[in-house]
């Protein structure tokens, strides 16, 4: 360890801040030949000043020797502790609505924000018909945030319902299988439904979503 003992002034101010009296001991002879040490040691003496030269900037970096590696974090079980900086972040969304109630809608349309003209008519209908309004629920166009997991969405939007309009059980990494019943997962109940485009013109499965919409009124 380094040594730490010191007599120079500015260092000692820092750990002695009460009052100090010197009292004269006759039996201690001091030595007239003893340089006393200056309060403010001086960074450099400049024996000559060029004016027509710039004094360089002297950087001061810190550096450890080559065969010094710095350990790593550990557990009591000797794993490596993960770096905060590498930690999952929550992921964000873009979203349309409000959410109030805690109803994520999907929708998938790599063209349009929602989807076709006749698609947001249907959207429109089916809201309305479970007595949604736009602050009531959350819109995402899962095709901006292709992978993203059902895992993601319920850490940011918490939703108790989840239509999902073009977007598959596989494309959440959910192991279901979709058998035209709504699906509880965790505190989630979820109804999948075709692409809103193509749902405005199937009239069965417009039947089939229907009746599942009746459930969750």
């Amino acid at each position: 360890m380094e040594n730490q003992l010191t007599n120079n002034a500015n260092a000692l101010r820092l750990f002695f801040t009460e009052e100090v009296f010197l009292v004269k001991d006759e039996s201690v002879e001091i030595s007239h030949h003893v340089a006393a040490e200056p309060v403010l040691e001086e960074a450099s003496v400049v024996s000559k000043v060029d004016t027509n030269v710039a004094a360089p900037l002297v950087h001061t970096e810190i550096s450890l020797p080559k065969d010094i590696e710095i350990p790593k974090n550990k557990t009591e079980n000797g794993g490596i502790l993960p770096n905060i900086a590498d930690s999952a972040t929550e992921k964000s969304f873009k979203f349309l609505g409000g959410n109030k109630k805690s109803v994520l809608i999907l929708v998938n349309d790599g063209t349009n924000d929602v989807s076709t003209e006749q698609g947001k008519e249907l959207l429109r209908k089916i809201v309305k018909a479970v007595d949604l309004g736009t602050a009531d629920f959350a819109l995402v166009n899962y095709a901006a945030y292709p992978g993203t997991t059902f895992a993601s969405f319920h850490q940011f939007f918490k939703p108790v319902i989840m239509l999902s309009f073009g977007v598959e059980i596989a494309d959440l990494q959910l192991e279901y299988e979709w058998q035209n019943e709504i699906i509880k997962h965790e505190t989630t109940r979820i109804i999948f439904a075709p692409n809103l485009h193509h749902l405005d013109g199937d009239l069965g499965a417009k039947k089939l979503l229907w009746a599942n919409l009746q459930k969750i009124k």
